[in-house]
């Protein structure tokens, strides 16, 4: 049962609602997302639905800017699953895991070492590392240790990964809400109220055209909000603006970090029946062709058929993958502008309005910021 402590109620009847996840340590977009949806303190209400941090560039600085947030009236901070990075600190957790994981991802831990001056190798003592760290960052372990789980209200509730009884708060799993992978894809709850979740990239959402912008799931009153910032290349950081407590007139906002292109002509886009996105939990592929700098393969889930470039290509215990792959050509016309993800010769791989897919070069004019 979750505990009164766990949850933080607060009414949107009289003002304005910014609901935003999955942060993962990418501050500066937090503060660009902030800018351009013109967030007022203490008038707005603010939602930040947890993992705060990892992943991202700067989670000690987004930390430190998040607790700063958390001070001002009619903010509420929740918990996410990568908000518990001190168990990475716990005797409990081998050594070889612990620094594959340091190793390989961006951490706070990492970030707190390092600004104390402590290398983290084999040689490391774990336990003098906790001792170090909890006492220089004692104020900050204790925010997120003591971070809430849920927000609700009159007609919402916001969680960072899954609900399952809404009409009973308390009734819910604490750590089903700090992380459910088949929340998204495989459940079939359904609410008599908007619920507001990140955890799950929203470009996981569809296996035909990836989009990373906020997903209203109207069958189920359910809105999925991460953008896959601090994650991916072509992430974004998601606002879900909300008006005195009216989710029927939704409004969305980005920021990400991507570099913008205008588009000088016209592009027809893939029909739906031949638009195909690899995901990155059903990502096997078969290779069909392999002349020239794309190969043209078969995604074994769907069968359908698509280009990638040929350094998207990887070997996994001797099966063939790729991730985050697609068929789609983006739709567009002259005066529209493009997000740039990566270019490959005669075709840029680009994000328009939240949607991926690839572009030619000769409909492009020069960078623009």
């Amino acid at each position: 049962m979750l505990d009164h402590s766990c949850i933080r109620y607060q009414d949107l009847s009289q003002n304005r609602a910014l609901f935003i996840s999955d942060i993962h340590g990418e501050g500066e977009l937090l503060k660009e997302l902030l800018r351009k949806v013109h967030y007022v303190p203490g008038q707005d209400s603010l939602f930040l639905l947890g993992d705060l941090i990892e992943k991202g560039r700067a989670s000690l600085d987004t930390l430190h800017q998040v607790m700063a947030l958390s001070r001002q009236k009619r903010v509420v901070v929740l918990k996410g699953n990568n908000d518990e990075a001190e168990q990475l600190l716990e005797e409990t957790i081998p050594l070889p895991m612990k620094l594959g994981y340091l190793r390989t991802r961006r951490s706070l831990i990492s970030e707190m070492a390092q600004a104390q001056g402590i290398t983290i190798d084999e040689k490391t003592d774990f336990g003098i590392l906790r001792q170090r760290l909890t006492a220089a960052y004692a104020e900050e372990f204790a925010f997120l240790r003591d971070l809430p789980l849920l927000a609700a209200g009159q007609g919402y509730a916001a969680v960072h990964s899954s609900i399952q009884n809404i009409e009973n708060l308390r009734q819910n799993h604490p750590r089903l809400m700090l992380k459910d992978n088949d929340f998204l894809l495989n459940s079939d709850c359904r609410f008599s109220v908007p619920v507001i979740v990140g955890h799950m990239p929203t470009v996981a959402l569809s296996d035909r055209q990836a989009d990373c912008g906020v997903h209203y799931l109207k069958d189920r009153n359910l809105f999925a909000i991460d953008g896959g910032c601090g994650m991916h290349a072509h992430g974004q950081l998601n606002a879900l603006i909300v008006e005195q407590g009216d989710f029927q007139h939704f409004q969305t906002a980005y920021a990400d970090h991507l570099i913008r292109r205008r588009v000088i002509g016209e592009q027809v886009g893939t029909p739906k029946e031949l638009q195909v996105f690899v995901r990155y939990f059903e990502s096997e592929i078969e290779v069909l062709e392999e002349d020239g700098a794309f190969l043209k393969v078969r995604h074994l889930k769907t069968n359908r058929l698509l280009e990638i470039p040929r350094g998207a290509l990887r070997i996994i215990e001797g099966k063939t993958h790729c991730f985050n792959s697609t068929s789609c050509w983006l739709p567009l016309h002259s005066g529209q502008e493009v997000a740039v993800i990566q270019e490959y010769g005669d075709r840029v791989f680009c994000k328009h309005e939240g949607r991926l897919g690839w572009v030619s070069s000769t409909v492009l004019e020069n960078l623009v910021k």
